[in-house]
């Protein structure tokens, strides 16, 4: 099994003095293809990477298209679709049915995906764009619909937070009703 091991090291010059980091991100098992993507437009990275990229797409053995998508600016790796109902894809689920479909998934040799929080989730809105509100060329299997976050509502242990990538709007919602999971997970974990 072949493996890519990223690394990143970074040298600038501080008063006079050559500063030079370098930082293991991750290890991960079978992926031969990484390509860089621009960051979307919207997004002003505050200590962007090195490379000036804040997306990286991931790619499996042996395919064009990407399956993930690596964050510099927060650190984590996300699924590019909605998971929905396993049987019609085109259905969404409960909170709690897509708390489990990030659980379950396997992609990448990663078995620690989980529903994001409505801070990360948030943070991939392109307001920019519409049906759906995000990079379309970084997310492609995105639906322009309502999508579940880990957050609960402080005013109704019966509700959660979620994005309408319909719009980008950011709301709460009562856990029982359909919507969508994009799976997250902490990179170099």
């Amino acid at each position: 099994m072949s493996e890519l091991s990223i690394r990143v090291t970074h040298r600038t010059e501080i008063d006079g003095r050559a500063v030079e980091k370098t930082i293991d991100i991750e290890t991960i098992p079978s992926l031969p293809a990484v390509s860089q993507v621009a960051a979307p437009a919207r997004v002003a990275a505050a200590s962007p990477e090195p490379s000036g990229q804040r997306f990286e797409k991931v790619h499996t053995k042996g395919e064009a298209r990407h399956v993930a998508v690596l964050d510099h600016q927060t650190g984590l790796m996300w699924s590019v679709e909605s998971l929905g109902d396993p049987d019609d894809a085109d259905d969404g689920i409960t909170q709690e049915h897509c708390i489990e479909r990030c659980r379950e998934l396997r992609l990448l040799g990663f078995e620690d995906w989980r529903l994001p929080t409505r801070a990360e989730l948030a943070g991939l809105v392109d307001d920019t764009r519409h049906e759906p509100a995000i990079d379309t060329d970084l997310f492609p299997g995105v639906k322009p619909r309502w999508h579940w976050t880990s957050t609960a509502a402080a005013w109704s242990s019966a509700s959660a937070w979620g994005v309408g990538f319909y719009d980008g709007g950011v709301s709460s919602a009562r856990r029982s009703g359909d919507g969508f999971a994009l799976a997250v997970r902490r990179a170099g974990q």
